[in-house]
Order: structure tokens, then C-alpha cells, then sequence
């Protein structure tokens, strides 16, 4: 059973029926066998401080600086009940208390923060704490959100701060060093759209903060994991305890059933999606209509169209961009109400792209300039923003607070416009952009949902959570879950509750490991530890640079398609730059090529789909790391850039241009069979197998319920 175990110094304190004894710690939680706080005096397990935050805005590339002013150890503790424990300093008269409640059936504890009357005066001021877990120092550590660099987080300290990904990710490189001086935009190995201040440890426990505010999570000790994040003091008329606010403790067997106990399960995807690729096209009526035709002349299979400039198109300094004025541009894309229908007959969809801002040069903005559906800035004036040499407006969509009785006419107003102008209109589904840019002085209308000084701070972490809500409610309220699928780059804790498929946002066209085509393997891998199973990128990557020679390459755009094959969406993107970049139509041996990948993927169909399945009833993800399925072997936790595709497939993609052989690691647990080859490998081996363009990497366990469709997928694309 789950238990505390509480020791002083000098005797044994009797909790819940147990007797342990420990000569390190004074106190001690832990479940059974691992030990997740230990306090001592000498090492405290709680500190609170006093600081100074600023997040200052560059096109969603915050520059923080959070400054700590005082840090004070809470040195003494007692226990104050059977479930409550007071940290504090008897010297200067502060502490906090824990609350801690245990779910036996669950296999967790959640802790509260109580700031008990006897310290609010002292307390006046003080809004940081820092919490210190136990840590192994051969102990791996995953999750965090959405990460692109490293997929163990052991070592570095994660910022838990929602903004761009950024360009280059790697302060070393002279991309990144470029876009810093010229916008603040080059990011770090740590910026992300998704951060999420929790974790997995290997040591078989997940931590979460629910604590909608800033956060550091710092894995840089061999002995301690640090957790930092900003607090507000309760008010004596709010009571001594934030309501909505919890630590969360999950120890399980296996780290296989905590990621099922914290992945809620997505919904299946939509049966249209396994019918081929979604293919990035722009243009207008008669060039998507072009495109198609090329690329069914050529074989490939089309499950879909991705219009995101349905909207229109404006050209500015990073390229050509969407007009953000979210109705049908019947100009550009003339009989697109009909096409849709004809193209449905066909049994392809049309998707388009849509944002929670708008244009304010647009007639969906004036129209509603008047009303009050807007964010607004600290001094009540509109929040306008540039988001690249075009200006917007931010609908306040946030849901009011469950003890408000209020309704929040801006978020109703969207939702019915989302639902006329994509669910009625006939489009399959859309990428729901952004979520990153909300400033901290933006303010909601519903602010009764936030904590006095850090509304902003919390407005700005939760806005991308409120835009997966609300998707998600217009797609449930139109009877269209399951057949409508939207995906999304930005996110939360709450995020995985919401979306249906995720994708991992803007890569560089490039091979970098830090913001190429690598980062998206760890950017699935690192969701799918953090409870988000379903997850894509755009193939080929997106963020073109062609002053600085970043563009894609045909060898590029074709060894991220084959990878794709072996995800649960083949989408592709024409990226910010469109004519600098090699696309899929650029020459017809390219088609030809991608064709191949595309009936590799549909081939897969009902493999996909039963391990969409799974994601879907039994919470496993669909791309998961290998030591998810071979806890047992130890170098499993070292392959970052591997993973299982379902339960039966091992791919390795590679990730360096003009080989022809690349090195994989093949697990304890089964013999291996090489899907192109079918030649039989043994388990926990090291080998060099051929990969030549088009053939990536791909293994299946011998015995597999799976093989008669490996092998004819192999004697069909050999």
C-alpha cells in the first residue's frame, strides 16, 4: 500500500500503522522502496523567496528575466496532522504547510500549499518556492512538454515558459547567434511551444506542478532535483490555500503505467486520414486543383488538402503568410464551396488553418471591432500586437472560472464562427496556430480565474491550454469528433485533455539535431512521456532562410517523408518560402519517390490504426521511446532518436545526409527482422544496416501477429 514515512530526529513518529527508520532524513515521503523528498535541517526540502519577474515580448520570443531578491530555508518542520506537514523558519516567522492526500487506488499523492494566518504578515512579499526531490545519479528523466533537443532532460535546467521553438535552438551556432542579434529569435535548447513543469524519472515516479506560472525544473545535481516556480500569497479573504492549485505524486510498477495513468487517451483519428498524404498546397482554386493532379498522375496516395491560405495571402519580410481574416476568400479561391463537395466524392478531404487572432485590416476584425470580445492591456485599452508586420487582435477566450456565473461572449461569438465558417462550410479539419504570443500585460475579462499580481504571468501560460479547449468544444458541439481533426503546436498540462493530434511546430529545413529534422523525433517522444500519444511534423520542415542558404534539399524533404511513413499523419508543408525550398512537385522523380512512401503508409492503414487504437483506449502512445517497451534493457534508455511504432515496429531514421548506412540498436526481448531485407537479427546488437534513400531503417519482432503485412509490404516496395 501507499504510505508516508515521517522521521525526527531522536525518535520514530508513528504514521498510518508504519515504522521506518532512516539515519539521513528528518523527514521522508516516499513509496515503498523510492524516496521522493528527504529533508534535513542541513539540506532543506522547501525554501521560499522573494523576486522579480519580467517576460518581455519579441514575436513570441520572450526574454526573461526573473530575478530572485531573497531566499530564506524553511530549516524546521513538524507535523501538524496526519496528512499535514509545516515547513518554516522560526527566526524570521514564515512557513507553508502541505497538505498531502493519498489515492491508494490510483497510486498517487497530490500536495497542497497552505500559508497558515501565524505567517501572513512575515509572508508580505514572498512569491517564489523552491521544493527539492530526491534524484539518483544514474537516474534518466523525461517529458517536461514538448522538447526538440534532448529527450533525457538529466543535466540542464528547463525554463517552463510557453513561446516560439525558435530558429537554430543551439547558442553555438551561427543561425542561432544571427536570429538573436537580428530579433531575439535564434531560442535555446530549451524553448518550446509545450513545456510542462512535470516529469518522468526512471526511478518509476512522475512529478506535476499545477501551477499555471512560471517554473524551473533543474536536473543539473546528482542527488537533488530542484522544482522552482512563482507563487502568490493568498490573501486573509482568499483563505491560506490556492484551490486550484496541486503537486502531484505518481508512483507506479512500471514507467509504462504511469505514462497510461497521465496520457488521458486522445480520441481515434479520422478513417480519411489513412487514405494517404495531407498535402501542404497554396495558391488558389486552380493551382491546389494543379497540384492534385500532378500527384495523382504520379501515384500518389492524397487523403487530403491543406489550404491554410483560404483565407488569402500576405507577403511580408519572412515570406509569404496568411491573411489572418478567418471567412472564405472567394477571390482567391473561387467555387471552394462546391470543389469541397466534388473532392469528398473522391475521398479526399480539404483542410484549411485558423488562429485566435485576427487581422485587424480585416472585415471579420471590423465587423467586431465594437463589440467587447477582445484581450485587453493592464490600463483596459485594446491588446494589439504585431505579429510580423501585420497587426492583430486576440479574442478573449478564455472560460470564466466554475464558481463565475458568467458567460464569456467573446469566446462564445468564436466558437460559432469557427463552427460556420469551417465545420459548416465543409472542411475536414485545420491546424489551430499559435498560442504563444500572449504578452503579461495582457488581461482577460474573467479575471477572477487568476491571482491578483500574476494574472498576466498566468494569462500568458494558459492561453494555449484555453485554444485546445475550445477547438475541442467546437469540433464535440458539431457532432464531428471523429471525423474532424485539428492539430496544434502549443500547449499545456491541460493540452493532452483537449487536442486530438499535435504537431511539432516550425523545424528548420535542415538536418540539425537541434531544430531540424531530428528535433522532431525527440518533440514526439518527449509528448508522448508527457501524456500526448498522437503526434506529426511537417515533413520537410518549415523555417526557410534563403540569405543565410537555409533551404531544403531534395535528399532532406525525402528522408523526413520516409520517417513520416511511420508516423500516425503524412502531412507536408511548403514552407515560409515556398520557391526556395525543393517540394514534393518540384521534379517527377520526386514525385515518384514520395508516391512510393505514400502507399507504404496506406499499406500500414490498419496497423496505424490499431495502434491509434491503443493510444485511444489503453492510453500507450502510438511513437513511443524503446525503454517504454524494454524496461529491462539498459541500453534502451540511451536511444533518443529510435522509436516503437506501435508495438511491433522498431524505426531508426536517419538523420545525416549522403549515407547510405546507418547504425542501429536492436533490443532485448525478441529477434529482429528487417522489414526491406527480411533477414533475421538477434536481440540486443549493435549492427550497421544498409539505408539507402527511401528505405529507412525499419525492423519488426520476429513472431509478430503483424508479419504477413511486413512482408507484403516488403515484397511490394522492394
Amino acid at each position: 500500500m501507499f504510505f508516508f514515512v515521517l522521521l525526527l530526529l531522536g525518535g520514530l513518529n508513528e504514521v498510518r500503522g508504519e515504522f521506518l527508520s532512516s539515519e539521513e532524513c528528518d523527514f521522508q515521503l516516499s513509496y515503498l522502496d523510492t524516496i521522493l523528498i528527504c529533508h534535513t535541517a542541513d539540506r532543506p526540502a522547501v525554501r521560499l523567496g522573494k523576486g522579480e519577474f519580467v517576460a518581455k515580448d519579441h514575436l513570441g520570443n520572450f526574454e526573461i528575466n526573473d530575478t530572485v531578491l531573497q531566499v530564506v530555508d524553511l530549516t524546521e518542520y513538524n507535523i501538524i496532522s496526519g496528512n499535514t506537514f509545516a515547513f518554516f523558519n522560526s527566526e524570521v516567522n514564515i512557513g507553508v504547510n502541505l497538505v498531502v492526500f493519498e489515492d491508494e487506488e490510483k497510486g498517487l499523492y497530490e500536495v497542497k500549499l497552505e500559508f497558515p494566518p501565524e505567517y501572513r504578515v512575515e509572508l508580505e512579499g514572498f512569491n517564489r518556492i523552491w521544493l527539492e526531490l530526491v534524484a539518483d545519479p544514474f537516474e534518466f528523466i523525461y517529458g517536461g512538454g514538448e522538447q526538440f533537443s534532448y529527450l533525457n532532460l538529466r543535466g540542464r535546467v528547463y525554463p517552463i515558459w510557453v513561446r516560439e521553438q525558435g530558429v537554430g535552438r543551439n547558442k553555438s551556432s551561427s543561425l542561432t547567434q544571427i536570429m538573436d542579434a537580428n530579433s531575439n529569435a535564434g531560442g535555446d535548447y530549451h524553448t518550446t511551444y509545450w513545456p510542462q513543469p512535470s516529469f518522468i524519472s526512471s526511478r518509476k515516479f512522475y512529478f506535476e506542478s499545477s501551477y499555471s506560472t512560471y517554473h524551473e525544473l533543474d536536473f543539473t545535481q546528482s542527488d537533488r532535483h530542484v522544482v522552482y516556480w512563482h507563487i502568490n500569497i493568498p490573501t486573509e479573504e482568499e483563505g491560506s490555500a490556492c484551490q486550484s492549485c496541486h503537486l502531484t505524486f505518481l508512483v507506479k510498477p512500471s514507467l509504462m503505467e504511469i505514462v497510461q495513468a497521465l496520457n488521458p487517451g486522445q480520441p481515434p483519428l479520422p478513417d480519411w486520414v489513412y487514405n494517404g498524404a495531407i498535402l501542404g498546397v497554396q495558391g488558389g482554386t486552380d493551382k491546389m486543383l494543379n497540384y492534385l493532379d500532378e500527384a495523382q498522375s504520379q501515384g500518389v496516395e492524397v487523403a487530403g488538402l491543406w489550404i491554410q491560405d483560404w483565407s488569402g495571402k500576405i507577403t511580408t519580410e519572412f515570406g509569404t503568410r496568411v491573411f489572418w481574416n478567418w471567412e472564405w476568400n472567394s477571390t482567391w479561391y473561387p467555387v471552394l464551396d462546391e470543389l469541397i463537395k466534388d473532392l469528398d466524392k473522391r475521398n479526399i478531404k480539404v483542410t484549411a488553418y485558423i488562429t485566435a487572432h485576427l487581422n485587424i485590416d480585416g472585415e471579420v476584425y471590423q465587423n467586431c471591432s465594437q463589440n467587447n470580445y477582445w484581450l485587453t492591456e493592464e490600463n483596459g485599452e485594446r491588446l494589439l500586437q504585431d505579429f510580423g508586420q501585420f497587426t492583430i487582435g486576440t479574442v478573449d477566450i478564455i472560460r470564466p472560472s466554475p464558481d463565475c456565473n458568467c458567460i464569456n461572449v467573446g469566446r462564445g461569438w468564436y466558437k460559432d464562427l469557427m463552427k460556420k465558417n469551417l465545420v459548416n462550410f465543409g472542411f475536414a479539419g485545420w491546424m489551430a496556430d499559435f498560442g504563444e504570443y500572449t504578452p503579461t500585460s495582457a488581461r482577460s475579462s474573467f479575471a477572477d480565474r487568476w491571482w491578483g499580481d500574476q494574472h498576466g504571468e498566468v494569462l500568458h501560460q494558459i492561453f494555449s491550454e484555453e485554444w485546445a479547449a475550445l477547438n475541442r468544444e467546437v469540433v464535440e458541439e458539431s457532432g464531428k469528433l471523429g471525423d474532424i481533426m485539428y492539430w496544434m503546436r502549443s500547449g499545456g498540462i491541460g493540452s493532452k485533455s483537449s487536442q486530438v493530434m499535435s504537431w511539432a511546430g516550425d523545424q528548420t529545413v535542415d538536418w540539425t539535431q537541434s531544430d531540424g529534422l531530428g528535433s522532431s523525433i525527440i518533440a514526439a517522444l518527449s509528448l508522448s512521456m508527457s501524456g500526448m500519444g498522437l503526434s506529426h511534423s511537417d515533413i520537410g520542415g518549415y523555417t526557410t532562410i534563403p540569405q543565410l542558404n537555409l533551404t531544403r534539399s531534395k535528399e532532406l524533404l525525402l528522408r523526413w517523408a520516409e520517417y513520416a511513413a511511420f508516423t500516425p499523419v503524412m502531412r507536408t508543408h511548403e514552407g515560409n518560402v515556398p520557391e526556395a525550398n525543393h517540394q514534393i512537385y518540384s521534379d517527377e522523380n520526386t514525385m515518384q519517390q514520395f508516391a512510393r512512401l505514400t502507399k507504404i503508409y496506406v499499406a500500414l492503414a490498419n496497423y496505424t490504426r490499431e495502434a491509434v487504437r491503443q493510444n485511444s483506449e489503453e492510453s500507450i502512445p502510438v511513437m513511443r521511446p524503446l525503454f517504454l517497451q524494454f524496461p529491462d534493457d539498459p541500453e534502451t534508455y540511451l536511444q533518443e532518436y529510435e522509436y516503437m511504432y506501435g508495438d511491433d515496429l522498431l524505426v531508426s531514421p536517419v538523420l545525416d545526409p549522403g549515407v547510405e548506412v546507418w547504425t542501429v540498436y536492436l533490443p532485448l526481448g525478441n529477434s529482429w527482422i528487417h522489414l526491406w531485407s527480411l533477414e533475421e537479427y538477434s536481440e540486443g546488437v549493435v549492427i550497421d544496416i544498409p539505408a539507402s534513400l527511401g528505405y529507412p531503417p525499419v525492423f519488426y519482432g520476429a513472431g509478430s501477429t503483424w508479419e504477413s503485412l511486413f512482408i507484403q509490404i516488403s515484397q511490394d516496395f522492394n
